[in-house]
């Protein structure tokens, strides 16, 4: 073996020690976050109000949010997109989808891309069972097996359940702060401040479980606004959130992510695939 040759190598592996030797110490002597096994407050418990006799003029901001949570857990039928980002300095991270409501029937197409990897899954959910299909969100192709799961199972692996408002758990007690922005032409758009010691805990699941994360985020500030009808119909829902995240290191994220209400009991949702999962439903 050359001279070279053999000082390369050495190069080489000493290059390897050293990386893995820095990995072992940010491994273990690393910043540390919570765990998923810190987190008791899952599932949400949202609160409702059944506003069918009210006018949103006379109604304070937090009962309009209970309110519009209480149509859109009972519309009939409804399509929803979903956009938005993560900017993390190094890393950023685009995401994408959709939602269908048809009558018991729900689906949430999920698609994650980033230089990293590019995800996609897809959660069906009709009565007390979810299906869950894992898939590429750069080619949109899922794969044909299906994870099974009661309602109560997912929401204790995944947190949040996609058909509520938000991501977050609402309630009068983890907004710390709520006012109407703005009210014109039939649209009244409110800001809410989420308290971010309580009202978070199902999204953290939700993001470790989504991420593969070993530990899950830290937030330093959730808020959410909200434009609704005059008669508490959904518009658009946007969360705007600053985190922490620790894998080997810590990285400070902010996300924005919006779903805009494309049709409301309007016209009939055709949800993709359906035979597919209700082909699967039936399986053991």
């Amino acid at each position: 073996m050359s001279k070279v040759l053999k000082i390369a190598l050495i190069s080489v592996l000493v290059v390897v020690l050293l990386v893995g030797g820095i990995m072992t110490v940010l491994y273990f002597f690393g910043p540390k976050g919570k765990s998923r096994n810190d987190i008791n407050n899952v599932p949400v418990d949202n609160t409702y109000i059944d506003g069918d006799t009210k006018k949103i003029a006379d109604c304070t901001p937090n009962e309009s949010l209970f309110i519009m949570a209480y149509n859109l857990k009972n519309l009939n039928n409804y399509y929803a997109t979903v956009s938005g980002e993560v900017d993390a300095g190094i890393y950023k991270q685009t995401i994408s989808g959709e939602k269908y409501k048809s009558g018991d029937d729900s689906l949430y197409v999920s698609r994650s891309t980033s230089l990293l990897k590019n995800t996609g899954d897809q959660l069906f959910i009709e009565g007390d069972v979810v299906l869950v299909r894992h898939g590429d969100s750069k080619t949109n192709v899922f794969e044909d097996v299906t994870e099974k799961y009661t309602l109560k199972e997912y929401l204790k692996e995944y947190g949040t359940d996609y058909r509520e408002v938000s991501n977050y758990d609402l309630k009068e007690s983890n907004i710390t702060e709520s006012k109407l922005v703005s009210a014109a032409d039939g649209i009244y758009t409110y800001r809410y401040e989420i308290n971010v010691e309580t009202g978070v805990d199902a999204y953290c699941v939700n993001m470790a479980k989504m991420g593969n994360l070993s530990q899950v985020p830290t937030f330093i500030r959730s808020t959410l606004e909200v434009s609704m009808t005059e008669d508490f119909m959904p518009i658009s829902v946007t969360q705007t959130d600053e985190y922490k995240v620790v894998m080997f290191f810590e990285l400070t994220c902010r996300s924005t992510l919006v779903q805009k209400f494309e049709k409301v009991n309007a016209d009939a949702v055709v949800i993709p695939e359906l035979d597919f999962f209700r082909a699967r439903l039936n399986e053991g």
